[in-house]
């Protein structure tokens, strides 16, 4: 049985490599027609008349530079996709682990009789009013627990604001910002396993410090758990856009203002395998052709 729970574990980072290595085959291929477009022999050409021989220069010119981009672009995204195999495999690797320690040996106990509940048991009443601490933990990986004071007046109640789980005070805008500002002045790498001051040096890792989250930090997928949507008007620094695709899939970076009055572009800070934690100013809500992407803010 425990073979049978454990088989699919390396399926994932198998097909993860499997699709870099094809990424990095289309893109040789990319490369290699680059190449030939670069190789035309444009004095073939000189018979046009030298406004047509400009232009097909300029075309030419353009094509080459075209494709230098998308070889590039291949590249980079097999690398990611080869770093996400790693992170897979080594997650699974433990949780196959794991697994085999819980299944157990023999045949599955049977299962527990269903509880009976006594006729002349009055129900569970909810009391008119309690006051004290709440602990609330989120579901998924990477989740850290957030206490909050809460009043319950008999079926409704009131929570207050989320804190940070290790108490301290929600950090503000500035605070978040001047946060991921450091990382840039390091220019610290992307990595999805390495870690700087406790958290991962990917994406999701630079958010997670930044606002203040337990090391080593959520992910694209959990970061929704500490915070909800807002809308585009709503954005100010310290909030940021995400793209909840899971692993090297998905994306976020923290919104540090507008690049201009018609709220096109913005000012942001990101942590991305090209350029490693940096400043950019990016077009509202990122580049095209990377997902969707929504502002979020911290606080449930």
């Amino acid at each position: 049985m425990g073979d049978a729970v454990t088989a699919g574990f390396a399926a994932v980072p198998d097909a993860l490599v499997a699709l870099a290595g094809r990424l990095r085959a289309v893109a040789g291929e990319v490369w290699a027609l680059r190449e030939r477009v670069a190789a035309v022999d444009v004095a073939a050409s000189r018979p046009l008349a030298p406004a047509t021989f400009e232009v097909l220069r300029a075309r030419l010119r353009d094509a080459v530079e075209t494709l230098d981009r998308a070889e590039r672009t291949g590249v980079d995204l097999a690398d990611r996709l080869t770093e996400s195999a790693r992170a897979y495999a080594e997650v699974d690797t433990t949780a196959a682990t794991r697994l085999q320690e819980l299944v157990p040996a023999g045949p599955a106990p049977p299962p527990p009789p269903a509880a009976s509940v006594r006729v002349a048991e009055p129900p569970f009443v909810l009391p008119e009013a309690f006051h004290g601490p709440v602990t609330i933990r989120p579901m998924g990986r990477g989740s850290g627990i957030a206490r909050i004071t809460s009043v319950v007046s008999g079926a409704a109640g009131a929570a207050g604001a989320a804190a940070p789980p290790d108490g301290s005070p929600t950090p503000d805008g500035e605070e978040i910002v001047a946060r991921a500002k450091r990382w840039a002045d390091l220019r610290l790498g992307y990595s999805m396993t390495g870690l700087h001051d406790g958290y991962r040096t990917d994406c999701s890792g630079l958010v997670s410090m930044a606002w203040g989250l337990p090391p080593p930090g959520l992910t694209t997928v959990t970061l929704p758990e500490v915070s909800h949507p807002i809308g585009k008007d709503d954005l100010r620094p310290g909030d940021i856009l995400l793209d909840t695709a899971p692993g090297a899939a998905g994306h976020t970076l923290i919104f540090a203002g507008w690049a201009d009055a018609a709220h096109t572009r913005y000012h942001a800070y990101e942590e991305s395998a090209s350029k490693g934690a940096h400043h950019d100013t990016i077009p509202y809500p990122y580049w095209s052709g990377h997902g969707t992407f929504r502002p979020y803010r911290l606080g449930t």
